[in-house]
Formats: structure tokens, sequence, C-alpha cells
């Protein structure tokens, strides 16, 4: 008789359970049909452009340089130091280089310009006095700039050891960026 009154409560909460399964699924779909779409309508005007007429001036300044650096509005310390290591991998001897940027006076100007005119940024000012020992052609702290930038990010892989030789570095601008 036990048994059986077990087997009946189960039946009775398993019953219970698809009822109110049920009646939110039901709820959901009424109130979906209730709501409005409040999407905006996109109206569009037909006309025409020229090139010399149209052009696009762009949002940041050197935004492609910035795009093809992975930056960005949106992007924060993070961003800007998963770029700056990726642009010491050129200088530096390394286990493991995932990522590599090339490091020349254009990206080095943009990514200084970034930074600075950069109000989200934490730490801005330890990022900018890296990166204008660069602008300067300054490279002498290239070693201890990398494994700062690498340990920042968690780097368990690819500490830094010693500069590269200009061949060296000739080399790795060869295989990667030309």
């Amino acid at each position: 008789m036990n048994k059986f009154r077990w087997s009946m409560f189960g039946l009775i909460v398993a019953a219970a359970a698809i009822s109110v399964i049920i009646t939110i699924n039901q709820n959901a779909k009424s109130y979906e049909e209730t709501q409005e779409d409040t999407s905006p309508v996109l109206e569009t005007t037909d006309f025409e452009t020229t090139d010399e007429e149209y052009t696009e001036e762009p949002a940041l300044e050197n935004e492609e340089v910035l795009y093809e650096l992975g930056l960005g509005p949106a992007s924060k310390r993070e961003d800007v130091m998963k770029t700056m290591h990726s642009m010491t991998h050129q200088k530096v001897v390394s286990e493991e280089k995932w990522y590599n940027l090339e490091m020349n006076s254009e990206n080095i100007n943009a990514l200084y310009n970034f930074i600075d005119d950069s109000e989200i940024i934490d730490y801005k000012s330890e990022l900018l006095r890296i990166v204008g020992k660069w602008k300067e052609g300054n490279f002498d702290d290239i070693v201890e700039e990398h494994n700062y930038l690498w340990g920042e990010q968690n780097g368990n892989v690819g500490k830094a050891t010693g500069v590269l030789t200009p061949e060296e570095e000739a080399q790795f601008v060869k295989l990667n960026f030309e």
C-alpha cells in the first residue's frame, strides 16, 4: 500500500510540474503577441553621388592603422596592452610569439595618440611612458617592457629572454610583415 501512495504522489507532482511549464509557455507567447514592434523604421532616400562628392571622414585619427592594430573606440587597457605586447615580439627573443604586429613609426605614433586621446584607458601614464620611449627610438628596456605586458596578460609561456640582433629582427620583419 505504501508503494501505491508514493507512486500516486509522484504522478501528482509530475502532472503539476507539467501544468506549470505549459502555463508559463502560454503566458510567454501571449506576452510576446501583445508587445508592439518598437524597432525603428529606417527610411531610405534615393540619391546619386559621385566618388568626388562623397568622402568618408574617419571616426578616429589613423583609423585604418588602429583597426590593423586591433584597436577601436571601445578598446580598453587590456586591448592596448595586447597590441603593445604583440609589437614587442619584433624586438625580443622569446620561446613563443603568438601575435605579431609590426613595430614601425606609423604604428607607434598611432598607438601613442590613441592612448593619449583615450578617456577610458586605465594606467594611461604608464602605457604612454613605454610607447613614448618607442617613439623616441629607445628600446633599451624592451625585454622588461615585454615581460611587464606579458605578465599583465597572465602569460605563462613566452617570457622574453633577450633582444634580437639587428639581423634577427630584419629576418623577423621579413617573415611576418613583408
